[in-house]
């Protein structure tokens, strides 16, 4: 396997510099660009993750062994797995429109088995002119808002009060004041938990109103509408989900908002699932999540953030059992408060993070709510330094 990646990555490394030398035949244009990062972890208890502690999701639930819970117990790590390559390429008009591609990879791995292996971010084609873009690829999933996200340290990206997945798709983009974004999509490395889309035969479909200018003051709103094949001869199920969130400059800090409300949202890594009623129907849970954050510039050197989130699971809207989901069937509720700073110079940039992250565990009861019961909250503190040098 390694030697497979190892001639994978001198095909692309090759190809770069190929395509420079052809590039004033050809008239194609390559840029090979990525960064260098380096993440030191420490956490005070046992977390729910991806990739050796990396990709910190929420702390695990009490789990009491003779009156002592193992999972109160600190965790380290020193990584590098983020650290990224990308190929941008652009070309000859087709057809009176501008083209371009993308091809980005990282050392992320596609599992905790394979960690550290060199796997597919994005890979997509694109067509532009002066009124639209046609992206068609994979590509980030269009409730992850490219204008409106996160800017913490942590891979996390706000997980999992932010929505985050990247999807094979055909997308639309308007450009303008106001802007459209339509798309058609399936799923790849993100997938809805026990059950599959390109099964239902049903693509997921989004549309979503973009208006200003990110420069400035930016909102918008979407909705998104999936659907699943629980299993081979079974009744699809289909779910909604919305959207909203707004951007904007109070002098010198930027202010971002955003809010998501759905059902089954277990592929873009909120809690929540589906399950099934007593007649035998296949239902979902309802997600509420939110978060904002505070970010500036002390000096042209030293940055600053504050982001703040919180999530919870609605539950059933009747009784039901539990089937599948992103846990779904234990989380009520959490939040998180997670403050950085940073100082940069050139191409490299050192930063700290602390994160507070708690979590209140329980079951779905009789009633298909989310209950709590007598379990206390569990909270997990996260310090990380990071180290990212951009190429």
């Amino acid at each position: 396997m390694k030697r497979k990646i190892s001639a994978v990555l001198a095909l692309i490394i090759g190809g770069v510099f190929l395509s420079y030398g052809q590039s004033d035949d050809k008239k194609v244009s390559v840029k090979f660009s990525g960064f260098v990062k380096t993440d030191f972890m420490y956490d005070t208890r046992q977390t729910t993750n991806a990739r050796e502690g990396h990709f910190m999701i929420l702390p695990k639930g009490e789990n009491i062994v003779d009156g002592e819970d193992l999972n109160d117990q600190s965790n380290i790590n020193f990584l590098s797995i983020q650290s990224r390559l990308r190929v941008k390429v652009s070309g000859p008009d087709f057809f009176g429109m501008k083209t371009s591609g993308m091809v980005e990879g990282a050392f992320f791995g596609n599992a905790n088995e394979t960690t550290g292996e060199f796997r597919l971010r994005h890979a997509f084609v694109k067509l532009s002119n002066d009124k639209i873009d046609i992206i068609a690829g994979q590509y980030w999933h269009p409730m992850f808002v490219t204008a409106v996200f996160p800017g913490t340290y942590s891979f996390n990206t706000g997980v999992p009060f932010q929505p985050f997945s990247r999807n094979p798709q055909l997308r639309v983009e308007t450009k303008g004041a106001v802007k459209f974004i339509g798309a058609m999509f399936t799923e790849r490395d993100f997938k809805t938990k026990g059950a599959s889309v390109s099964q239902s035969g049903i693509p997921q479909f989004h549309a979503q109103l973009q208006f200003g200018d990110k420069s400035k003051s930016l909102g918008g709103f979407g909705v998104n509408l999936k659907t699943v094949s629980p299993g081979l001869g079974e009744d699809n199920l289909s779910s909604l989900a919305y959207i909203g969130y707004f951007r904007t400059k109070l002098g010198d800090t930027t202010l971002k908002m955003e809010a998501t409300y759905g059902d089954n949202m277990s592929d873009l890594l909120q809690v929540g699932g589906y399950g099934i009623n007593f007649d035998g129907e296949y239902i979902s849970t309802n997600t509420l999540s939110m978060w904002s954050e505070l970010s500036g510039d002390f000096s042209e050197s030293m940055e600053w953030g504050v982001f703040g989130g919180y999530t919870e699971n609605g539950g059933f809207d009747e009784s039901a059992t539990h089937i599948a989901g992103f846990l779904s069937s234990s989380v009520v509720d959490a939040w998180r408060v997670a403050p950085r700073m940073g100082w940069k110079s050139g191409k490299l940039k050192l930063g700290i993070e602390t994160e507070y992250t708690s979590a209140h565990y329980g079951g779905i009861d009789a009633s298909g709510d989310m209950d709590a019961g007598a379990n206390d909250a569990v909270g997990n503190f996260r310090l990380m330094t990071t180290a990212i040098y951009n190429f």
